[in-house]
């Protein structure tokens, strides 16, 4: 069938459109300014944790700008346990929002709930060039995208300078090794043998230790503990790895150890670093105003995760969260559309990140925060940081901190607490 001269150019001009609006969304043309995006029209309610609405004012100003046609409402909350509880009431009801976050480690809880962008929008291939392989390892599946990040949080070790300087420490510990040569210089021990100067908060679970679960999977992931099965179906980790990594973590709760500095009974890890009764701690760069606030005149530094003196990769333990679209969103394209301007645009991300004090996401601001005293650590870690698919990150660490628990108290041993963990982890992975 021939076409006529009109019929050739309704085609043509049709086929240009949805050209430029893939090279647009891919980010191989920038902007959101073109005509016909500014014909979509959505509704679109967006449910954050953390991220107020003023944090990203600048982009919704911008995107409506381009997009007149669509609305924004906003509900923040503060309570990761209150905004999940909700999120999956309001999802299993059918009015859940379009827009929502899910934590790295949860995608495949989530999975059958998002809505995914396909690689027909953006290539997988663009995800890399533009964040570090941790987003793709966490949040692409089978060519498509679940998430998007703003910023990249990750474990980093939180170190008192004045206390080091005491004890006649002039470099902070950079490997396992070197912690274990420094914790007889820290610690320090009254009459009746009690810890009156703990050298660093590890081997306690998270009566004491907050991030006590993160950082025994910190340990298992450096010493190449395999975490999950092949099809993704069960815990693995119950391995002589994750053993040592066990074994090794408990050590410093032990008093029959040469490593022994900490236990649960010291209070809080937080609290006791702000009050120096501890040397240093591992926590993410959202303890960083935590810190501030509870002694704004504590000379503390921030230096890069431990790893063994014989590891050849450094690895980083990394907690963040992702801008997800609903798989019940009437306008799931548009929701999309705004996430990607939100989290893949420089400028756009920068000002988010002023106003947050997070560290970035993207890879082009990475370079621009490496020598901030508080967040260039951070943004390092984000290019070597790894986690493993927790089926819920809430529960699995509990059940890492009743195993570690069970190994420090006596009542199980390294071997047999690893194994109760690992069909715990199991069972959440199969409801």
């Amino acid at each position: 069938m021939s076409l006529n001269k009109t019929q050739t150019i309704v085609i043509g001009a049709a086929g240009l459109v949805i050209v430029v609006l893939g090279l647009i969304l891919t980010g191989v043309i920038p902007g959101l300014k073109k005509p016909a995006e500014q014909k979509i029209s959505a509704d679109l309610q967006i449910w954050t944790l953390f991220d107020k609405e003023d944090d990203l004012r600048s982009a919704l100003v911008n995107f409506t700008q381009a997009y007149p046609g669509v609305k924004t409402t906003f509900r923040t909350f503060n309570d990761p346990e209150d905004y999940e509880a909700k999120l999956l009431d309001a999802l299993a009801s059918g009015k859940g929002p379009d827009i929502f976050m899910i934590q790295n480690a949860s995608r495949q809880r989530y999975e059958n709930k998002i809505y995914p962008l396909s690689a027909a929008s953006v290539s997988v291939a663009k995800i890399q060039e533009l964040f570090p392989d941790a987003v793709v390892n966490d949040f692409v599946s089978n060519n498509a995208t679940y998430a998007l990040p703003l910023s990249i949080d990750t474990l980093a070790l939180f170190y008192n300078r004045d206390m080091l300087s005491q004890a006649g420490l002039a470099l902070v510990p950079k490997t396992w090794e070197e912690l274990g040569a420094a914790v007889p210089k820290l610690v320090l021990f009254d009459a009746q043998n009690k810890i009156t100067q703990a050298a660093i908060a590890l081997g306690g679970s998270d009566k004491s230790i907050d991030r006590a679960g993160d950082i025994l999977s910190l340990l298992m992931l450096q010493n190449g503990t395999k975490m999950i099965s092949d099809n993704i179906d069960s815990a693995a980790f119950a391995s002589n790895e994750g053993e040592n990594a066990l074994s090794f973590y408990a050590q410093f709760s032990n008093p029959a150890s040469p490593n022994y500095t900490w236990h649960d009974g010291l209070g809080k890890d937080i609290e006791a670093f702000t009050q120096e009764k501890v040397a240093m701690i591992f926590n993410y760069a959202s303890a960083v105003n935590e810190i501030k606030s509870r002694n704004n005149f504590l000379n503390f530094g921030i230096g890069p995760v431990l790893k063994s003196a014989q590891a050849k990769k450094t690895i980083a333990f990394p907690k963040y969260w992702g801008y997800t679209v609903s798989r019940q969103s009437k306008s799931p394209m548009p929701a999309w559309t705004f996430i990607l301007y939100l989290t893949t645009d420089p400028k756009t991300a920068q000002n988010y990140l002023n106003l947050t004090q997070k560290p970035p996401a993207l890879r082009t601001l990475i370079n621009k925060y490496l020598n901030d005293p508080d967040l260039g650590v951070f943004a390092s870690q984000a290019l070597t940081a790894k986690s493993w698919p927790e089926p819920d990150s809430k529960a699995v660490q509990k059940i890492f901190s009743d195993a570690i628990e069970n190994v420090t108290s006596g009542r199980l041993s390294p071997k047999t607490a690893l194994e109760q963990a690992q069909n715990q982890v199991t069972r959440l992975m199969q409801k």
